[in-house]
């Protein structure tokens, strides 16, 4: 056997990420996932591409526009 056949494979989250904390760290990227079409994917990426922008980074502009758009 080789070392890593030895080894347990556990896969934990960070203590930050677990679930029931009273508060989780800010810092810390949790993942989100969905799928769109791929029309969409194309467009999405080729507009922050020629934005100099990370998908990321659209995405958390594009929500934040949306959100003051919607004054209640």
């Amino acid at each position: 056997m080789t070392k890593n056949s030895e080894l347990p494979k556990t896969h934990k989250r960070p203590p930050q990420a677990r679930r029931g904390t009273a508060e989780p760290d800010q810092a810390v990227d949790a993942p989100l996932n969905f799928k769109v079409s791929a029309e969409f994917r194309r467009e999405f990426k080729t507009y922050a591409a020629q934005h100099n922008k990370k998908l990321k980074q659209l995405l958390y502009e594009a929500f934040a526009a949306l959100k003051a758009s919607h004054v209640e």
